[in-house]
């Protein structure tokens, strides 16, 4: 199915008689001593819907070039001036024999008109979004780096808590109640220990869920996602067994696997994800029974939940933990090798039918290897803007 961006010349005359009305042409062999100007990135984060804006209205525009991704000329009220992307910044070029104060207004008023430009380009934008999502035109930013990094700071602390000395306090007689002469305190170092590893392998789970959801959101691009019957957007707000059995269902062994992190989720970490209160309600609520007196839902199988015990994980727990979660990797690695690879690149991945049919071609030709390389290449080229 064919898409195209709404109407460039109707946006483009909407522009010129509107928000960018006192912008006018620069002749070709117009040239001037000129004083550089930073625009806040707050003001204009995404620089390329100033130079569509540009583009579109009729402007001179031109680029990449060496460490420029974009440049623009025109004049405002006459005055001539250029806007540029460069590598360290959003430039707006101004002549440099105005006064300070003049060029401080023309650089305010230009502003002004561009982000009311950038404003109605964005309109026109996201009426399309929706189209432009069914149909695959995204791409997906790859987080997968931020998110293993804090997986591996809560699974190391989990592993390997920070010592705590035992603490032993003895209370003097000024330090107490009236009447009592001494008291004593006493602090396990070891137990302490053991309750921040629980707490930290509570948090390392989530963690990894949320690297794994992000994960197979990726690779559904590498897997058989289609635009005519997927919903990206409906895909990624839904649940990680969801998002796990679309893009693993039909391979071996992930039943087995989604069994076995279904276990682990119910029983470390959705207690403490859902407001203490585990499925079933085990030991997060008694009942009044008669002729005995308040009991645990879960009776004795109470002795399985978290919350029934004062240290809810041993050490040797917690390593199963993660020795499941390597296993998982390993096995996604096995099964989705180029989807893998290309998430732990750090590319970000595209949806849109040409990248797919891209992947696909590779694949076939067994030229994967290539394709990754290439589009490293045009990322870093295009961060460093060695164009």
């Amino acid at each position: 199915m064919a898409f195209s961006l709404p109407d460039d010349a109707e946006t483009g005359e909407h522009l010129k008689r509107g928000p960018l009305r006192d912008f006018g042409p620069r002749k070709p062999d117009d040239s001037y001593a000129s004083k550089r100007h930073t625009l806040s990135f707050h003001d204009f984060p995404v620089p390329r819907l100033l130079a569509y804006s540009l583009r579109i209205s009729g402007f001179n525009t031109g680029g990449p070039g060496e460490k420029v991704e974009w440049w623009a000329s025109f004049t405002y009220k006459g005055v001539g001036a250029s806007l540029a992307h460069e590598k360290f910044g959003l430039r707006l070029y101004l002549p440099a024999e105005l006064t300070e104060d003049a060029s401080i207004e023309l650089l305010d008023e230009i502003q002004t008109q561009l982000r009311s430009a950038v404003r109605a380009v964005e309109k026109v934008l996201l009426a399309k979004a929706p189209e432009m999502l069914a149909q695959g035109h995204d791409t997906v930013v790859n987080q997968h780096s931020s998110l293993e990094r804090a997986y591996a700071y809560f699974r190391s602390r989990a592993l390997d808590p920070i010592l705590i000395e035992d603490e032993y306090k003895v209370y003097g007689a000024d330090e107490l109640p009236k009447g009592v002469a001494s008291a004593s305190t006493f602090q396990s170092g070891i137990v302490l220990m053991q309750l921040n590893a629980f707490h930290d392998m509570i948090a390392a789970i989530t963690a990894y869920l949320s690297r794994l959801e992000h994960d197979l959101v990726l690779a559904f691009a590498f897997s058989n996602f289609d635009p005519g019957s997927d919903n990206l957007t409906s895909f990624i707000g839904s649940r990680w067994g969801e998002k796990f059995n679309r893009v693993l269902n039909t391979v071996s062994g992930s039943h087995q696997y989604r069994s076995q992190l279904t276990a682990v989720v119910e029983r470390w970490r959705n207690p403490y994800s859902h407001g203490g209160f585990e499925k079933g309600h085990a030991a997060t609520i008694y009942l009044h029974a008669p002729d005995i007196g308040a009991v645990p839902v879960g009776l004795t199988k109470v002795r399985e939940s978290p919350l029934f015990s004062f240290l809810p994980a041993t050490e040797s727990t917690i390593q199963e933990v993660f020795n499941l979660f390597d296993e998982l990797d390993a096995w996604m690695q096995s099964r989705l090798p180029e989807a893998i690879q290309w998430i732990s690149s750090g590319l970000d991945v595209r949806f849109d039918p040409d990248f797919r049919a891209q992947v696909e071609e590779a694949l076939a030709s067994d030229k994967f290897e290539e394709l990754l390389s290439y589009f490293a290449h045009r990322q870093d080229m295009a961060d460093n803007m060695d164009y």
